[in-house]
């Protein structure tokens, strides 16, 4: 099972994984939008910044979850 089906199979299974999952596109896509204010502002620099970690710490527990999970299949093989 790749890295792919991983993903796809713990949004199916796991309701905790499927909501940082879109809680992280959302971040995404909000950071991505913020990055295009022109001209800068410090308030505006602050909120993507908070959005930035967020977003890195939502990924950093996915990333927990698959290799979890991938340990498991390894152990189950």
């Amino acid at each position: 099972m790749n890295r792919e089906e991983i993903i796809q199979k713990l949004l199916e299974t796991d309701p905790q994984f499927k909501e940082w999952y879109e809680e992280h596109q959302e971040l995404k896509w909000k950071v991505h939008k913020l990055d295009k204010h022109y001209p800068p502002d410090p308030e505006i620099e602050a909120e993507e910044e908070r959005l930035k970690r967020r977003k890195l710490y939502l990924k950093d527990l996915m990333e927990m979850k698959i290799k979890e999970y991938m340990e498991k299949l390894q152990q189950s093989a």
